[in-house]
């Protein structure tokens, strides 16, 4: 599969960008669920899988650099 264009990462960042922010301005008893759900989205969103989705290259882990390179 390939990865998705450059632009749909961006959106995606926007995305959780805004989140968080809604997020912070939720402060009434009667919205921390939604809040606690908004950050579990967020949460999501910025995962190792969800970026590996996108396409977007991982950090390199230590067990990484201990592969041999073909």
């Amino acid at each position: 599969m390939d990865s998705l264009p450059v632009k749909w990462q961006r959106y995606t960042e926007r995305a959780v960008e805004i989140l968080t922010r809604y997020q912070s301005t939720l402060r009434s008893p009667e919205e921390q669920e939604l809040k606690a759900s908004i950050g579990k989205v967020s949460h999501i969103f910025q995962s190792e899988l969800f970026q590996a989705l996108l396409g977007k290259p991982l950090p390199c882990s230590p067990l990484q650099s201990l592969q041999p390179r073909v």
